[in-house]
């Protein structure tokens, strides 16, 4: 098994993210993971998973889930990088963490 490393951000100003044309999430805390024996980013991404949390809403026009206001956990992998906006890739790469 391969060590990882959890970087938990709190943030802020972040756009929403429209995943799958299905759901718009408005991020508030991202969780990154990597792998302490990562040398290069995979796809052109550094962590393993991104956790999005975040207000969230069908990307539906007009349309909220039930449980106002809803949030969720949203996952992002590296093996399916169309998935990521371009901001959180440049995030995860941003945060990293760096081997002595």
């Amino acid at each position: 098994m391969t060590d990882t490393v959890t970087v938990k951000l709190h943030v802020e100003e972040k756009p929403d993210i429209i995943y799958r044309t299905r759901l718009i999430i408005t991020p508030e805390i991202i969780t990154f993971i990597y792998r302490l024996d990562s040398t290069e980013p995979v796809n052109g991404i550094w962590p393993v998973r991104a956790e999005v949390y975040g207000r969230f809403r069908l990307a539906r026009p007009g349309t909220w889930s039930f449980n106002k206001p809803a949030r969720k956990t949203q996952w992002f992998y590296q093996a399916w990088p169309e998935h990521w906006p371009t901001w959180l890739i440049d995030l995860g790469a941003e945060h990293r963490p760096h081997q002595s």
